[in-house]
Parts: C-alpha cells; structure tokens; sequence
C-alpha cells in the first residue's frame, strides 16, 4: 500500500512551506518529549490549532480541562480536501491534507508525509519558521497507536473556503478533490478501520481574511462558496455519517462584533479566543452521550 500510494504524486512541496499564507509568524515552538504513544485525544486541523502548542493553545486548554493527554497533530495550511486549486509558492502539499493523513493513519503508512517533510527540508530555504513544527507533529503522530485513541477531533474547513476548493461533486460523493467528497471519504475509512473511535468535526469559525472589515466571510465567495455554505455542508455530512459536531460558526461568540477581541489577524486566534475555542471542544469532548 505504502509504494502504491508514495508514488501516486511527485511532491507538490513547494508551497509547504512558503510562508503557509494561514500559518506563518505565530508559531510556538512544542516542548520536546519521546515518541507520541498513550494519547488519549488527537486533535487533526490547520494554523488555527497547529501553530501553537504551549500550554495556551487550544489543545493546551482541553488537555488542562480534561485531564487527558492531548496530542496537536495539525499542520499549518492544510485543507481537509487535496487537489488545491491554488498554484502559487504558499500552496500548502496536499500530503499532509486531512484525507492523507487518515489514509496514513488507518493504513499505518506515512512514507507520502515523510517523504515530503525530507524534500521539504532539505531544498525549501523560504518560510522555514512555520516548517519548524512540522517534523515534531509528523513523529509524535506516526507514534500514536490509534487503537486506543479514544477521541479524534477534526478541526478543517477555513482552507478549503479560502482556497476556492468544490465543495461537492455531484457526480461522484467520493471526490476526495472536494471537500465533502474528502470528508466523507475520510469518515468512512476512519469508522471502518477504528470502529470504536469517538470523532468529534469542529466547523470553521467566523473570519476575516486581510485586515479587519476586508473580505467577510459571510460576503467573500472564492470559487466555492461562502464560508458558512462549507460549514452548513459539513454539518449535514455529520448527521450523515452519526458523528458529533460543535459548529463553532453559528454557535460561538466568535463573529464580526467580536474579532477584534478573538481574532489577531482576522484569522487565527487571540489568547482569548484560543482559550474560548479549547473550552468549547473540551465541554463537547466531556459531554457523553
């Protein structure tokens, strides 16, 4: 499986590592510890949970709350479809895109990441702070056993909506280019192979990409939609598949009254805002059904 899959592409690194458009200039760097066994919780996503790691990040905030250990195992940029639209130098590999990494992870195989983290490292010369964190993420993740894991959050969206990714392929559900095709590709693997992992999806939250008052995301379409076409699309593909979702777009405090407060850049998040998010997932996380 591993071969047939590391060949299916030659890497398309180049913007893995570029500035990541979404991640760069907020990275703190992750406390160095052995392996990345006995975790209890993995948290997959992008810049808005992966760049940082201390104990004020979102997954800071759930482990604190929950008293389990909680593993950041998001990658700065990435989407939850591959196939990206965008061609410029920040495009973000789609190897490291959420159906990737669920194909890496069910299959215990990721030689595609590995191979692209090499290339990356050894020729990228731009954009190497929000590379710093990715080698660290990749070996704690290939280090979990995820027969017990017992709760995976996925936190994607923003990209897909930024970068102007198909939503939907009508034609065919499965189209992993797309969004829900990706997302319901990755459910479907990811129950069939862990059938008694608890999956919570996080949809985007409000945003405002430039600086504040630019491009809303209730009024900004890139090519696939406006944002809250995304997260109404996903909370339907959750009803769909059974699992839990904390919409975070319609029910948090986070929305265009408040982004100066939650959002530093329109985007990612404030100390408050991450402090907000993290409760949110952890209440969501100690809530059994």
């Amino acid at each position: 499986m591993g071969k047939k899959r590391l060949v299916k592409r030659i890497i398309s690194i180049g913007g893995l590592l570029l500035a990541l458009c979404l991640g760069a200039g907020i990275y703190i760097a992750p406390k160095k510890t052995a392996g990345g066994e006995g975790y209890d919780i993995v948290v997959l996503g992008d810049s808005i949970v992966g760049n940082v790691w201390d104990g004020g990040g979102i997954t800071g905030v759930m482990e604190e709350r929950v008293g389990k250990r909680v593993l950041n195992g998001a990658f700065g940029g990435t989407s939850m479809s591959g196939g990206s639209k965008v061609s410029d130098a920040s495009q973000i590999s789609n190897d490291f895109c959420l159906y990737e990494l669920v194909q890496a992870i069910c299959y215990r195989d990721f030689s595609i990441q590995k191979a692209s983290m090499s290339y990356g490292q050894r020729y990228l010369e731009t954009g190497r702070q929000t590379l710093d964190y990715f080698p660290a993420t990749l070996e704690r993740l290939t280090g979990v056993d995820f027969t017990q894991v017992e709760t995976l959050v996925i936190a994607h969206g923003t990209n897909d909506y930024n970068k102007g990714q198909l939503r939907e392929n009508e034609e065919d559900k499965y189209d992993i280019g797309t969004f829900a095709g990706a997302l319901r590709s990755s459910l479907e693997l990811l129950q069939k192979t862990y059938p008694k992992l608890r999956i919570i999806l996080i949809t985007p939250m409000y945003c405002e990409l430039g600086a504040y008052g630019i491009n809303k995301c209730y009024e900004t379409d890139y090519g696939g939609g406006f944002l809250e076409d995304f997260v109404n699309l996903e909370l339907e593909i959750a009803a769909e598949y059974g699992v839990e979702i904390l919409d975070n777009y319609h029910g948090s405090e986070i929305k265009e009254s408040t982004a100066e407060m939650y959002l530093m850049d329109g985007l990612h998040l404030t100390e408050e805002g991450r402090r907000l998010v993290g409760n949110k997932i952890a209440d969501v996380v100690e809530y059994k059904k």
